[in-house]
């Protein structure tokens, strides 16, 4: 175990605004007729409340009627204007501005004739042609999206984390690891469908201070050695929590949007890239217990680090919530 925790040392070096859950845009095209098409900009808001922007690139050949028009959404901003576009949609279509927050965007292309056009724009992939033939909806893409949203979730890398130094401190067998997973990943699995399919909600912010105090409860065992109930029911406690990172990884999810006409496959596409990305982080935490040396007097350093950072969340996410 003290040599996992030197990994802590890296992992909390990450600013903190990276424990926000990861954010998405959204661009809609939407054809009005033979030469005009309705733009519509989704911008998400970071945690502490400010809006994130990207800069339109494209289409090649049209402009721009009348001044843009704003209105206010759901943790964010929308921005509406037109554009007149004699020859078409032609060129690359483009966003530009992304960062660690604001990591991609889903452009949606509704022609008036035709099957919608998808595609997930990001840092390394910011622009797209659209094909004169409709593409099918970006059901790989969602894969590729859960892998990153988990891969770039600090705090829910903690949690799992901290799981599985419970389970090495506590000697059991890998069939206890084995359930523990499970029991996370069912939990967060359920809320993250019905969240998406059924409409099920809970405030943002409290959510996302819950899943601060699932850090410190293991942070707190970790340091003081007691057989608390985390480390007596490592399943019911990882399944009791995973229902509110389910709904974190929803929150997300939401901002990016399902495609209409594959939601369950572009959903249960994010969930299998959610469940890759931790399983990737599970073995790299295995294989660091057999390439790292053994380095123990950086474990209560790591251990200090790992509770501070998950008390500054719960009270920087308290606060946002209260005031």
């Amino acid at each position: 175990m003290h040599r996992l925790l030197v990994l802590l040392v890296v992992l909390l070096s990450a600013p903190a605004a990276w424990a926000h859950s990861m954010s998405s845009a959204q661009w809609r095209l939407s054809q009005v007729d033979a030469q005009t098409w309705d733009s519509r900009l989704r911008l998400p808001e970071d945690f502490e409340g400010r809006l994130m922007s990207l800069k339109t690139l494209g289409p090649v050949g049209c402009e721009r009627l009348g001044e843009t028009h704003t209105q206010p959404a759901e943790e964010g901003l929308v921005m509406h204007w037109r554009l007149r576009c004699p020859q078409g949609l032609q060129g690359p279509l483009g966003l530009e501005g992304f960062t660690i927050q604001l990591s991609d965007a889903v452009l949606l292309l509704q022609p008036l004739q035709g099957a919608p056009q998808y595609a997930v724009l990001s840092a390394v992939n910011p622009q797209w042609t659209p094909q004169q033939k409709a593409a099918a909806p970006p059901v790989p893409q969602y894969l590729v999206l859960g892998v990153e949203h988990i891969l770039l979730g600090v705090d829910h890398l903690l949690f799992v984390l901290g799981l599985f130094l419970l389970w090495r401190r506590s000697g059991a067998g890998v069939g206890r690891l084995v359930g523990t997973l499970t029991a996370f990943t069912v939990a967060h699995s359920v809320t993250l469908a019905g969240a998406m399919l059924r409409g099920w909600t809970l405030p943002g912010g409290a959510v996302e201070a819950c899943i601060a105090a699932s850090i410190l409860l293991l942070a707190v065992e970790l340091a003081t050695g007691a057989r608390g109930l985390a480390q007596r029911r490592p399943a019911g406690i990882a399944f009791a929590f995973g229902l509110l990172h389910g709904f974190g990884f929803a929150g997300a999810l939401a901002e990016t949007g399902l495609p209409e006409q594959a939601r369950g496959w572009a959903l249960a596409a994010f969930n299998l890239g959610v469940e890759a990305g931790q399983l990737l982080f599970v073995l790299g935490l295995l294989a660091a217990l057999r390439l790292l040396r053994p380095q123990p007097r950086w474990a209560p350093l790591a251990l200090c680090a790992y509770g501070a950072v998950a008390a500054y969340w719960l009270i920087e996410r308290s606060a946002a919530v209260l005031l």
